[in-house]
């Protein structure tokens, strides 16, 4: 049976706060020289620290922005727009820890896409919960959302990027922004993943996107800061409204009833690490309505991270506050299996 944790981003902002520094220091270094192979090929093609990405910048009004771009010299040679995977990286981290923590690079080199990691203001996004990022950062005002735009015409314009195969991901504060994006500017990607993290109850009015689309949800059952059966943070009346979240069962619902599905069926993934305390339960939407899909992963016994069979040093510091880390699977490939199958 699962057990329900009780906490939130909201209310632990200082010790996240401090563990995320902590990440962010340790990430280029534990994450690239101390990890150990996993029990399949993607994952040993994982291991190796990923080439150096090239930063380009961005002016929006009067403030700078950065984000990390990593292009596969395959893609560079042969001078043609390639599929673009941007990731959001959480609070307080940054875009060369996500870069590495993901792993995606490996599956780019492969598969022939694009990569970038876009650098949120203050290390955080502005994720439409006004309350939660004042707890975190109180300059949480950036035009993110203007910002990701940007980004993507960025590298369409310099036909980096192929217009109908663009695709957003997010973790925790990433995965929040991401779904601000997915109810702002659905017709700018061809599929969402929203990680580790919810939805505001408040988009249950507000978030109408004008045709159905592809969506990957993934949670853990164990994740204190991002709780699967949602959180209703602390403040002054109406602050439910606008920044509560929904239990992932229901976001995920959410998405399944934007989309017009109408059955769904799930099935364990093969629990390949055994002694990692986890597994991975997958459920498929089907009957959607065309040019809809929605994938949900739950980690049964997983904190708040993703899976990956590349362990280090970083995940045995942070563990015990972030929760277990399953390794049953590489979360950039069951991201780019889902994404692939979709485009614009």
């Amino acid at each position: 049976m699962i057990q329900r944790s009780r906490s939130s981003l909201a209310r632990a902002p200082g010790r996240l706060a401090a563990v995320c520094v902590l990440v962010a220091a340790l990430a280029p270094r534990c994450l690239a020289g101390s990890e150990t192979a996993g029990g399949s090929p993607s994952s040993a093609a994982a291991v190796a620290p990923p080439p150096r990405a090239m930063v380009r910048n961005i002016k929006i009004g009067a403030t700078d922005r950065t984000y990390r771009l990593y292009v596969p010299e395959a893609v560079a040679k042969r001078g043609k727009p390639a599929p673009l995977v941007i990731v959001l990286h959480g609070a307080t981290g940054h875009s060369e820890q996500v870069e590495r923590y993901m792993g995606f690079n490996p599956v780019a080199d492969r598969e022939g896409l694009v990569v970038a990691y876009p650098q949120g203001v203050g290390n955080v996004w502005n994720d439409d919960r006004p309350q939660e990022l004042k707890r975190v950062n109180k300059s949480a005002q950036a035009d993110d959302v203007g910002f990701l735009v940007a980004v993507v015409g960025d590298l369409v314009k310099a036909k980096t990027a192929d217009p109908g195969r663009v695709y957003l991901s997010g973790l925790s504060n990433g995965g929040f922004m991401t779904a601000r994006m997915a109810c702002e500017q659905p017709g700018l990607f061809a599929g969402f993943a929203i990680l580790i993290a919810s939805i505001p109850k408040s988009y249950t009015q507000t978030c109408k996107p004008q045709r159905p689309l592809p969506m990957l949800i993934l949670n853990g059952s164990e994740d204190r800061l991002a709780p699967i059966e949602g959180y209703i943070p602390k403040g002054a009346a109406g602050v439910e409204a606008r920044s509560g979240t929904m239990a992932v069962r229901d976001h995920a619902a959410f998405w399944a009833a934007r989309n017009g599905c109408t059955t769904s069926s799930e099935h364990r993934l093969n629990d390949a690490s055994p002694n990692d305390g986890s597994e991975i339960v997958r459920t498929d939407w089907a009957g959607c309505a065309q040019g809809g899909a929605v994938t949900f992963y739950l980690v049964e016994g997983g904190g708040h991270q993703t899976p990956s069979p590349r362990i280090g040093l970083l995940d045995q510091v942070i563990g015990a506050f972030l929760g277990a880390r399953n390794r049953d699977a590489e979360t950039s490939e069951l991201l780019w299996d889902f994404f692939k199958r979709h485009q614009r």
